[in-house]
């Protein structure tokens, strides 16, 4: 049956609107925690905290360095009334400048409902959640499985609600929704409308 309402879909951007290969590595991560190698709860995400550590991490968001493949799709939809766009965005305050860049670069003014940053350094998966159940959104598009697991166990008819974008070291965890490349989100999502 075809969609006749506008969905309401949050895209986070590292590794979903902008392509970044560097995201195959949540998976080291990952198993770093569990194997307590790292020193951090599974869900707890490395917060910097001096300027150096800053740098640091502003320098592993360079990795996010060209639109997604897919993008063209979702701004075609957009402009074809079918989906109200959010971009919900759990990078640290200290990539604002980075972030605002990018925003510029995507016209995101522009195309989307509203941009939302995580400017009080939120843990990632609870700022999501939150924004998730704000805005009451159909759709949230994340590609960290941790997060993207999170949100289908915390939001109402959450595991028809999450796209999770994978990546070739995690494809093989379970789940519901997921997809290789962001064009084949975009894909599910366009066939609502046929």
């Amino acid at each position: 049956m075809s969609q006749t309402k506008k969905l309401k879909v949050a895209f986070d951007m590292d590794g979903v609107l902008l392509y970044n290969p560097t995201r195959i590595f949540r998976s080291l991560i990952a198993k770093g925690k569990q194997a307590h190698v790292l020193p951090r709860q599974q869900l707890e995400f490395y917060h910097p905290s001096n300027h150096l550590e800053e740098i640091f991490w502003l320098s592993t968001h360079w990795s996010s360095f060209k639109l997604n493949r897919g993008f063209n799709v979702l701004l075609n939809m957009i402009k074809a009334n079918q989906i109200e766009a959010y971009v919900v965005s759990a990078r640290f305050a200290c990539l604002r400048k980075n972030s605002q860049r990018w925003l510029k670069k995507m016209q995101a003014e522009q195309l989307f409902k509203a941009v939302y940053l995580n400017d009080q350094d939120e843990q990632p998966h609870l700022f999501k959640t939150r924004m998730a159940q704000q805005l009451k959104v159909d759709y949230f598009v994340e590609d960290n499985f941790d997060v993207a697991h999170y949100l289908s166990q915390n939001l109402a008819d959450g595991e028809e609600k999450v796209l999770w974008l994978s990546n070739k070291l995690d494809y093989h965890q379970a789940f519901k929704h997921k997809f290789k490349s962001f064009r084949q989100v975009m894909a599910f999502l366009a066939a609502k409308f046929d």
